[in-house]
């Protein structure tokens, strides 16, 4: 391809780019209220449905007894009942359907940041070029890369909502992009919170350990060392734990952290060092 083309073509990839990365926030925003709706009426279907299996059980043990009972009672509460299990299966196809956009919507976003990231390796193109191809100017600037601020708090607006693939992207990126800034460390420190929110404690564990083994006198380092003992207690490995959590507090004495290591080892019925 002439070099001229390829610049049109990369200034156009970024064009979509940038376009895509103003439009996904939205999307993903209006997914997840409709996904947390979902949930909401779930759980108030269920409460309902909860009450009508009491009533019901009330009936069905006064046949048992042989008290008298209307059947039209019986009848309206077996109804009812019916009734508000099809509404829930309907509220958990929806729920499916809307979790499933959402993670679309969430491999859409993860594709437009590697669009990124191939353009930022891409090899600079002459402001010539664009200009011989009739580039409008809109699609210069979307050549623009985010500011690690807008990167950074993006992806901590991820991680806020729950969307964890999509902040540990962004924190990784962010990470590998400016290793040397002050937020390096709390980037690779978000990441281990993403996967020990997920339920990934052994994962976790490994991305505190990246963090602490780059960054081992961060801002973070106290936090990262007690989710650590945190994450060790989740996957029930009790020595680990206890190891772990006695660290934290003769490292950090004087911090918060040192003081809830401090409580865990206290109702493991583990003594804390210096005590």
């Amino acid at each position: 391809m002439p070099r001229i083309q390829r610049t049109t073509a990369a200034a156009a990839l970024a064009l979509a780019a940038a376009t895509a990365a103003c439009v996904m926030p939205d999307q993903l925003d209006r997914i997840q209220r409709d996904v947390d709706e979902a949930r909401r009426q779930i759980q108030e279907i269920r409460r309902e449905q909860a009450a009508a299996s009491e009533r019901l059980s009330a009936v069905e043990a006064r046949i048992g007894a042989e008290e008298p009972v209307r059947r039209s009672e019986f009848a309206d509460l077996k109804v009812q009942s019916d009734e508000i299990s099809r509404q829930q299966a309907a509220l958990d196809d929806r729920l499916d359907d809307a979790n499933r956009r959402l993670d679309r919507l969430s491999q859409e976003v993860l594709a437009g940041r590697e669009i990124v990231r191939r353009l930022e390796a891409a090899p600079p193109a002459a402001p010539q070029d664009a200009t011989a191809a009739g580039a409008p100017p809109e699609a210069a600037a979307a050549g623009a890369l985010p500011s690690p601020e807008a990167l950074y708090n993006t992806a901590y607006a991820d991680f806020s909502k729950g969307s964890y693939a999509l902040a540990i992207s962004g924190f990784q990126e962010y990470a590998s992009r400016y290793p040397s800034s002050d937020l390096a460390d709390n980037a690779l420190y978000w990441i281990g919170e993403c996967l020990f929110s997920q339920g990934k404690f052994q994962e976790a564990i490994v991305g505190f350990d990246r963090m602490l083994e780059r960054y081992p006198d961060g801002d973070r380092a106290a936090a990262a060392n007690l989710k650590k003992g945190l994450a060790f207690l989740e996957l029930n490995q009790i020595p680990q734990a206890i190891v772990q959590l006695k660290h934290v507090v003769s490292a950090y004495p004087e911090s918060d952290e040192a003081r809830i290591a401090r409580d865990r080892l206290a109702s493991l019925g583990a003594r804390a060092p210096g005590r």
